[in-house]
């Protein structure tokens, strides 16, 4: 279903002084916002109210609890306590984010309003610039949340974390189907020869080059790819998650089969779907929210930090050549790989561009943290230790290795989304540990 948002747009009356000025003319740069957040949200639906008045909001409430997925309140004008209402309103569950419109509200956001959200941890967005895409971007969190919320999530675990799928199903009101590697071989006993060889030559085509693999190993990964998306078509689901390296290690999927998922992610990934490593339910969760948030796949990985070059090193046997979206022209180059921990089965190398700005985050259902830190894309490592994929970053490493936060992995996305998604956490009332501050 579509997303709708309302915008409370925040104005005096006619010949009353104030910011932005007496009898300032609202409608025409009201016009100039919403035609950047609707060319940002073009799959969104938008309902204006112009209030002079909180009385005037507070009637329209109830109707707006029913009508609506979250509340963009645009303030252009000072002091009349619109804004505070929906904040207050905000643990009723309705999102909302408070935008200023500089020069126009600036002194209710600053005087008042941040004080207020902070000093009652009200679970509210807040966005200040004179760049509206900067509204529009953090308007695609209401669509985001409202993704979420629809979601089915397939996990493949013979022991399904039930702990951290019911905390993430509170949090976010996901659903979680949980099926066990009979389950998953069933689908992959009733794939076609001619699908998965298809699929396998196309895979070898299109890479540099494949290392240590088999004919044999890409081709049963090929077979696994058309299980998955077997699976995941009869329950509906909006993301796949399988606990690969237990499987794998125990020889779960029988005849000594090293059915690692990675080709099946990095084509699902590449195809603007969502595919995560290891049965992690946190990542899984975090990389819908990067995808629904920035149109871009989530890198997870196991991260490296060396003090020494002030880097760190994303790595993981899974990644996708279409970091920039599905739709982007850009991609990258890979190689087929053996699984980097046992040498076996088949994975990717993929070969990650230099001078982006990159995102990282994740968080912890369990513990009702998020973390955050941000990098440039300095290049690849390489050499057979830990993982196949290996992005190097800039950071600040020292700070990370401080600060981390226990578990290992993170999510990263090519482009800087920073302040989309701490406001993205803190609508949803999670500490936000920034790692790379301090």
């Amino acid at each position: 279903m579509v997303t709708k948002v309302k915008v409370a747009v925040q104005k005096k009356k006619e010949g009353v002084p104030g910011w932005p000025h007496i009898n300032f003319d609202y409608e025409k740069e009201l016009s100039r916002v919403m035609e950047v957040v609707r060319s940002e949200n073009p799959d969104m639906e938008f309902d204006i109210s112009m209030y002079s008045s909180v009385d005037q909001a507070r009637a329209d409430y109830e109707h707006d609890k029913e009508t609506y997925d979250g509340v963009l309140v645009l303030m252009m004008t000072n002091w009349l306590k619109i804004d505070e209402f929906y904040c207050r309103q905000a643990k009723d569950g309705l999102p909302v984010i408070v935008a200023d419109v500089p020069f126009c509200g600036s002194g209710s956001i600053l005087a008042q309003t941040s004080p207020l959200i902070r000093e009652e941890k009200l679970p509210v967005a807040l966005v200040g610039s004179k760049d509206y895409r900067t509204i529009g971007w953090n308007v695609r969190i209401f669509s985001a949340l409202k993704k979420v919320r629809e979601s089915t999530i397939l996990v493949v675990k013979n022991k399904p974390d039930l702990q951290s799928e019911a905390a993430a199903q509170k949090l976010w009101g996901c659903r979680f189907v949980n099926l066990c590697s009979d389950d998953l071989m069933k689908y992959f006993h009733q794939i076609p020869d001619n699908d998965a060889q298809a699929t396998a030559e196309t895979w070898k085509r299109e890479a540099l080059k494949v290392m240590e693999p088999s004919d044999n190993d890409i081709l049963e990964s090929a077979r696994l790819y058309h299980a998955i998306m077997k699976a995941k078509e009869e329950y509906s689901a909006d993301a796949v998650t399988i606990d690969c390296l237990e499987l794998g290690y125990n020889d779960s999927y029988c005849l000594n089969r090293h059915l690692y998922p990675c080709l099946s992610y990095y084509q699902m990934n590449n195809d603007g779907m969502i595919g995560v490593c290891e049965a992690d339910i946190n990542s899984t969760v975090m990389s819908m929210l990067v995808l629904y948030v920035t149109g871009r796949p989530g890198y997870v990985s196991d991260p490296v930090i060396d003090t020494s070059s002030d880097q760190i090193t994303y790595a993981h046997c899974v990644a996708c050549r279409k970091v920039f979206g599905k739709d982007d022209p850009r991609t990258c180059q890979y190689y087929i790989r053996s699984h980097a921990e046992d040498q076996l089965g088949a994975s990717v190398q993929v070969i990650f561009p230099e001078g982006e700005p990159l995102t990282t985050v994740n968080l912890s259902h369990v513990g009702k943290w998020a973390t955050i830190h941000s990098g440039i894309s300095a290049g690849n490592a390489f050499g057979d230790a830990g993982c196949r994929s290996k992005l190097v970053a800039s950071v600040n490493a020292k700070a990370l290795l401080r600060n981390w936060a226990p578990q290992w992995h993170r999510v990263t996305v090519f482009g800087e989304y920073r302040e989309v998604f701490e406001n993205l956490f803190r609508m949803k009332g999670l500490e936000i540990r920034e790692e790379d501050r301090g």
